[in-house]
């Protein structure tokens, strides 16, 4: 079961009615808890879910030692000078720091354990029984998610930025709260501990527009994103076959099915958390619309990015010897040499572990380090950049300038998309050769693009539902859509939703054959 698949539908409406139905907030979290595990077996199986119990009891106990050696520190404070409080804490924090370094061992190792496994040509399992047997591994559901989740409450429980949660129950349902485990986005412990400890009654309001972005995601998966796979799987499938603007077409197309698929994914999931009363953190923010690697990295995926800057980037920068040689490195080199040092290796780092992230194989470590390179590039040129502007006399602030920003920005992630759509570098020198070998321009005319996966009717609905996408964007950066929509008479909203619920219906891709296609980001 995903959320795309046709069991889900009945599944949420039978929970989302029990949920509405319940009077008090702790049988609330009870429907949530058991409905999150009832979803995990049947979309990660039974076996999995021992996986993600075994992470929360690791991480419920490991975060109560941790949080038991800090009392001692609470209780020994008092009367001190700061100073003296100072050298305390760090005493207690060195501590804390055994069992931290245990936890993120056994969480993290696992995640290793399992992205790696397939580079070792090791068989994927589904059962733990068989993990007995050699090079086999089993992939949790989630793991990237969940894992990550569970880093940063450790990490923010060891620097004393958030209090330990003593209820096991209540870790576990923040862990495994259905709408953000598969495919994120990357919740704060207690940021969504603290909503799911104050859920609000029924509310007509808050379950309309919930259901809303529901369809509204729906759109985007099954009308436009599951259609473009039609085309690009076609083509990616056999490059041989294709040349020019085939190529050209299909990589935009590939762009803008994974920002659709992805993008659809997180409004699905936060709809769904809506009509609970729940709101978790936006995943995306008109990304095309950016004039920069940098800017466009702060719009797609805005959780990891956060992850990444407060757990990786933030400790680097801050710690004291990186702090001490760029100051070194300031004096000698200049304070410009200085500044590039201080951001460009923290930078570096959190690429090279954005790809990672992603997947294991050389394509993503090229990925990430591309995307490394372009944003430290734009960081360090950035000086020499706005000096050639003021002397070319451009007008930054003009639409013209600022057109060709984001046309220069989405081909840079197509590019970046390129790398990887393929799955192996060698895909990626095929492709690029394929794009390049013959325009071919006539298949815009003779009808050449109709013939991969696309007929020309199907062909149309895509440029149809990204014209929609692009036009909901562009009226989201000014206006909340959903809201505006709400204060419209009665007759013009409900013309709307059945109109959003029909094309659903009539154009989504699925049938009596219908195989759920999967979320591309679910697999990271």
């Amino acid at each position: 079961m995903t959320y795309n698949s046709l069991s889900f539908f009945p599944f949420f409406a039978c929970f989302i009615i029990l949920y509405l139905l319940m009077p008090k907030i702790w049988l609330r979290q009870v429907i949530i808890l058991a409905g999150s595990l009832l979803f995990y077996i049947y979309a990660g199986g039974s076996q999995a879910l021992i996986v993600v119990v075994f992470t929360s009891l690791i991480v419920y106990i490991i975060s109560r030692c941790m949080d038991k050696i800090y009392a001692g520190y609470e209780q020994e404070k008092e009367g001190l000078t700061p100073k003296e409080s100072a050298a305390l804490f760090a005493s207690y924090k060195k501590r804390s720091k055994k069992f931290l370094l245990l936890a993120l061992f056994l969480i993290i190792g696992t995640l290793v354990y399992v992205k790696a496994a397939k580079l070792f040509g090791f068989t994927q399992v589904d059962n733990l029984s068989d993990l007995l047997t050699a090079k086999t591994f089993l992939v949790p559901l989630g793991i990237s998610y969940y894992t990550f989740s569970s880093v940063g409450y450790l990490l923010d429980i060891y620097w004393k930025k958030a209090k330990c949660e003593r209820n096991y129950f209540r870790l576990l349902l923040c862990m495994t709260y259905f709408p953000h485990i598969v495919q994120g986005p990357i919740s704060h412990y207690d940021k969504l501990a603290k909503q799911l400890n104050a859920l609000p009654k029924f509310s007509y309001e808050r379950v309309c527009l919930g259901i809303q972005r529901m369809i509204w995601g729906y759109f985007k998966k099954l009308v436009v994103a599951d259609r473009i796979a039609l085309f690009t799987s076609t083509v990616f499938t056999s490059m041989e076959k294709y040349v020019g603007v085939e190529i050209l077409v299909a990589v935009i197309f590939c762009a803008i099915e994974l920002y659709a698929d992805f993008s659809g994914c997180m409004d699905i999931v936060c709809g769904a958390a809506q009509t609970m009363g729940i709101t978790l953190e936006e995943n995306f923010k008109q990304p095309f619309f950016s004039k920069s690697a940098a800017e466009f990295w702060r719009r797609w995926h805005i959780t990891l990015g956060a992850w990444f800057k407060d757990y990786v980037y933030m400790p680097i920068a801050m710690s004291p010897r990186f702090m001490k040689a760029s100051v070194n490195i300031r004096k000698k080199y200049g304070n410009r040499t200085g500044q590039i040092f201080s951001s460009a290796i923290p930078l570096a780092v959190v690429w090279f572990l954005t790809g990672l992230w992603h997947g294991t194989g050389p394509d993503y470590i090229v990925w990430g380090c591309y995307w490394g390179v372009l944003i430290i590039l734009s960081t360090v040129l950035a000086p020499e950049l706005k000096k050639l502007t003021e002397k070319l006399h451009i007008d930054t602030s003009g639409f013209g300038f600022q057109f060709f920003q984001m046309a220069r920005t989405f081909l840079l992630f197509c590019i970046g998309r390129m790398l990887t759509v393929t799955g192996s570098l060698e895909g990626f020198s095929l492709l690029v050769s394929r794009l390049f070998t013959k325009a071919k321009l006539w298949a815009f005319f003779n009808g050449g693009l109709y013939k991969q996966g696309l007929n020309q009717k199907n062909f149309y609905v895509v440029l149809f539902g990204i014209l929609l996408i692009w036009a909901a964007d562009m009226l989201q950066a000014r206006i909340k859509i959903r809201e505006t929509l709400a204060k419209q008479p009665i007759v013009f909203r409900w013309i709307i939703y059945y109109a959003a619920i029909f094309i659903v219906l009539v154009f989504g891709k699925y049938g009596t054959a219908f195989d759920a296609s999967n979320f591309i980001y679910g697999g990271f």
